[in-house]
């Protein structure tokens, strides 16, 4: 018998640890567990890291004209649009974009620390959000894949949110 190297790393140990104290699952974390996978967001990402990364997670109907997101407030929650619409509307009542199911927003603020940039209105009766927080506490313990996953479908979301406003720019100087 070989007796292999039993000298484990700190952060090993907080994670054998850790792995052994799983918390019990809210009903919105378990409901997220179901659909996780047709959030793009989540692409690449385990379960059992998702539900290590995420905090405050709930489900949200809204009525047309109810105000999600206010223009210059410093919230946390990330927003997925599950079913209806959503508009953004900058500081003089301009709607600069729709935004349907399928997509998500309020990221920006995640990523920059900064307020919000513009308001964000719901477009119909139908609209159903899932809204979360990422656990930022967990990006300097050892779940370092998960965020890296994470950041990279973020910059993915934006940089196609870029290329569509840049063809809309286009567009209107033609």
């Amino acid at each position: 018998m070989i007796v292999k190297n039993t000298i484990y790393t700190e952060n090993e140990i907080a994670r054998i640890l850790e792995a052994g104290e799983r918390r019990k699952l809210t009903a919105s974390e378990k409901k997220l567990l179901e659909i996780y996978d047709k959030i793009y967001l989540f692409d690449g990402i385990g379960e059992e890291d998702i539900i290590k990364i995420v905090k405050n997670v709930s489900f949200k109907k809204v009525k047309k004209g109810d105000v999600i997101l206010q223009e210059g407030e410093k919230s946390p929650e990330i927003y997925f649009i599950l079913t209806g619409k959503v508009v953004v509307v900058t500081e003089k009542n301009k709607i600069v974009a729709t935004i349907g199911s399928g997509y998500m927003f309020g990221e920006m603020t995640f990523v920059t620390k900064h307020s919000r940039s513009a308001t964000i209105l719901s477009y119909d009766d139908r609209t159903v959000l899932l809204s979360f927080e990422i656990d930022e506490d967990k990006c300097s313990e050892v779940y370092a894949f998960p965020f890296v996953k994470l950041y990279q479908n973020i910059a993915l979301d934006l940089a196609r949110k870029i290329e569509k406003t840049n063809k809309k720019i286009k567009a209107g100087n033609r």
